[in-house]
């Protein structure tokens, strides 16, 4: 029976194993991929280690700033910022309201069923 070196358990191999990072493979063009490489070789890197940063930095970025969207809970500061935009919006309208949305929607529906009954 032939064993294969790799098939023994040793230590060493154990722990080499244990230290493997998952893979991630992805599509790019020829030219992406060309101009990879040669910046990656200019700087005395492999692909992997010119990739890596960059991309651990834009996924930090757009994970932190995916945490800064999530909703909060609305404070005293904003309410009054709030109230002050809505102020001003208002002296811009020389205080008349705006219309009531729904009741435009409804004389627009009527008013296109009409066109509709006439053709």
């Amino acid at each position: 029976m032939a064993v294969r070196k790799d098939e023994f358990s040793d230590g060493k191999r154990q722990a080499g194993k244990a230290k493997r990072r998952p893979r991630l493979v992805i599509d790019v063009d020829d030219e992406t991929r060309r101009k990879i490489k040669i910046i990656a070789t200019r700087e005395d890197l492999t692909v992997n280690g010119f990739l890596l940063p960059i991309l651990k930095q834009i996924v930090e970025e757009r994970f932190h700033d995916e945490e800064h969207r999530q909703r909060k809970p609305a404070t005293r500061k904003m309410l009054e910022e709030l109230e002050q935009v809505s102020q001003e919006i208002m002296r811009e309208r020389q205080d008349k309201p705006f219309e009531d949305s729904s009741e435009m929607i409804r004389e627009m529906r009527e008013e296109r069923s009409r066109e509709l009954e006439d053709l």
